[in-house]
């Protein structure tokens, strides 16, 4: 081959792919849900994620995708928007959130 000085071929099994991607997601500390389906499994990468999460997601799939290619591990990612962004203040370590004077929302059961 004229441009490559070298090649490795490293063969893998697909639960072997599937653990080194979940293992990673987990590295990464991202939410993630795994959707096993014929011929593959599909780890979606989903929750109301900033902007350094979504980064380290980005560079975390396409450093797997350049390692280990797409064929059997895919990624999704499914942003949620935080409805409570910007409209909201939290006090207190129970959870409870001030919305609005006389209006208060309690996100988990009391």
């Amino acid at each position: 081959m004229p441009y490559a000085d070298s090649v490795n071929i490293t063969l893998m099994d697909d639960v072997t792919a599937a653990g080194q991607a979940e293992a990673g997601l987990k590295q990464q500390a991202l939410p993630y849900s795994r959707r096993n389906h014929k011929g593959g499994v599909t780890f979606v990468i989903q929750g109301a994620l900033d902007d350094v999460e979504i980064l380290r997601a980005r560079q975390f799939v396409d450093s797997y995708y350049r390692t280990w290619g797409g064929r059997y591990v895919q990624f999704a990612i499914e942003l949620k928007d935080d409805w409570l962004k910007g409209r909201s203040f939290q006090y207190g370590a129970e959870g409870y959130i001030k919305m609005s004077p006389g209006h208060w929302y309690f996100p988990s059961p009391l």
